[in-house]
């Protein structure tokens, strides 16, 4: 017999509000893709408009001030702190911040880089519910996926390689969850073994398909990939008792998956254009200033004959229609400017956080990074490491020594024979100097490298010598030797 009645209960729930997912995505987008953003935001909202004169947005808003005082049918304003426009226009900070200006010299930039499968898929590894361990190893896993989005090693072999390196105790079952997380990732499918997998990891996160279609392709590619890869269709129909109709619709979802996730990521490096975020140099008396690089950004302001407008609308009486447009306006513009005010303070408290722990890289160049991993800057920042992988997500830095992508400021560390932490970026220095110096006739291996590592107190297997030279796109002995 069914019984009703009534319960309580007590649960938590994370919800964004509209202005904190406003700040996350202006927080993520470089300054290129932040400038087209804002133009967009002109165009959409007439309430914003470019800064002309700081004079004249002070008149307005004391206007617009003493209006509220004496308005007798007032709006009912948004629930949000008023924005200091002409603290928007001027960023003089503790940390030594400043924009760039006409006046000052002209950087030139280094060839641009671009950011490859590798980095894509590390940063958003970062937002995965993993904990420090299971995050090493999806970086070992990363390391191991090829241009067309295969991860073609063994994981066991993986697995073993990276408790052997990092000290590690993970299981398989250990590897095949990271393995897991890391395959719905974008693009989606990434690090699959077989090209079964693939289908059947996209196939499980598409909700755009009709159910009934995805089903039967789930099934074909579940219990009968083999007759349906060899066009087997007769055996097919018969072994799952599907119509041709049915195999025919399944067919059709099939063909718009993507057999090969990493195919086309790259983008040619003549059509990217790397506009640093960041100029950071040192000044006379030996301390590191950081400028925020807004030479090109176009400087936004509440224009003021809306604010003579909400003046008239709160001071006479305005219908409903409009008074709920100019709130609605008023309310997205102070949003956006204030989301942009959040952006900039935000992004200078983790640059100097950056600069504080890694000195020595702007100082004395990119040799010289340090071990840092995204924890450390947010356990510096008080910045939760989401907030952190979204500031360093696509943003470029220019130096004495060149433009960097803050991606190349971290760095995990290994741990030589005398217990010294070292940057995996001085590993792969070495690795590079010891292929640079090699006989033609008889290059090393990636088992030589391991052994003259080992042997130099670094603690690194092979399997990582072999990440590592990849990622430094050398190819194996093999092909580097000359007759």
């Amino acid at each position: 017999m069914l019984k009703f009645g009534q319960t309580q209960r007590l649960s938590q729930e994370l919800r964004l509000q509209p202005q904190q997912i406003l700040y996350y995505d202006l927080l993520q987008q470089p300054i290129f893709a932040l400038q087209q953003r804002l133009r967009t935001e002109l165009d959409e909202n007439p309430v914003l408009e470019l800064e002309e004169t700081e004079d004249v947005v002070e008149e307005q808003e004391m206007e617009l001030k003493e209006s509220d005082e004496k308005a007798d049918d007032p709006i009912d304003e948004p629930e949000f702190s008023d924005v200091d426009l002409d603290e928007f226009r001027n960023d003089d900070t503790e940390i030594r911040m400043r924009r760039r200006t006409e006046d000052d010299e002209e950087f030139e930039f280094a060839p641009p880089a671009i950011e490859n499968m590798y980095d894509h898929l590390l940063q958003q590894l970062q937002l995965l519910n993993f904990d420090d361990k299971e995050k090493r190893l999806g970086e070992e896993i990363i390391g191991n996926i090829d241009d067309d989005g295969y991860l073609r090693e063994d994981l066991q072999k993986i697995v073993e390689d990276a408790n052997l390196a990092f000290q590690l105790d993970m299981k398989i079952e250990d590897g095949e969850k990271v393995l897991a997380g890391i395959q719905t990732l974008d693009p989606v499918g990434v690090g699959s073994r077989t090209l079964r997998e693939c289908l059947l990891v996209q196939l499980r996160t598409r909700t755009d398909i009709d159910p009934k279609d995805r089903a039967i392709a789930l099934r074909i590619i579940e219990e009968g990939f083999e007759d349906y890869s060899n066009h087997r269709y007769d055996q097919l129909s018969r072994k799952l008792n599907l119509s041709m109709e049915d195999i025919k619709a399944a067919d059709i979802v099939i063909k718009k998956l993507n057999p090969k996730p990493g195919e086309g990521f790259l983008l040619p490096l003549e059509t990217t254009i790397v506009v640093p975020d960041f100029v950071v140099q040192e000044d006379e008396q030996g301390e590191l200033v950081i400028t925020l690089n807004e030479h090109d950004m176009p400087q936004v302001r509440i224009s003021p004959r809306y604010l003579d407008m909400m003046k008239q609308a709160r001071s006479h009486k305005t219908d409903a229609q409009t008074k709920d447009f100019l709130k609605r306006k008023l309310e997205s513009a102070k949003w956006f400017v204030n989301a942009l005010q959040q952006r900039r303070h935000t992004m200078m408290q983790v640059m100097q956080a950056l600069i504080e722990t890694q000195r020595e890289f702007f100082t004395e160049g990119p040799d010289h990074v340090r071990p840092l991993i995204y924890r450390d800057i947010a356990d510096r920042t008080g910045f939760d490491i989401s907030t952190i992988s979204r500031v360093v997500s696509a943003k470029y830095v220019q130096t004495d020594y060149g433009v960097f992508k803050l991606r190349e400021l971290f760095s995990e560390g290994l741990k030589t024979s005398d217990g010294e932490e070292v940057a995996t970026r001085e590993i792969k220095n070495k690795i590079k100097s010891m292929i640079e110096a090699e006989g033609k006739d008889s290059p090393l291996n990636d088992e030589k490298i391991t052994d003259l590592l080992n042997q130099q107190g670094y603690k690194v297997a092979r399997r990582t010598v072999t990440k590592y030279r990849e990622q430094l796109r050398i190819p194996p002995a093999r092909m580097r030797r000359e007759a």
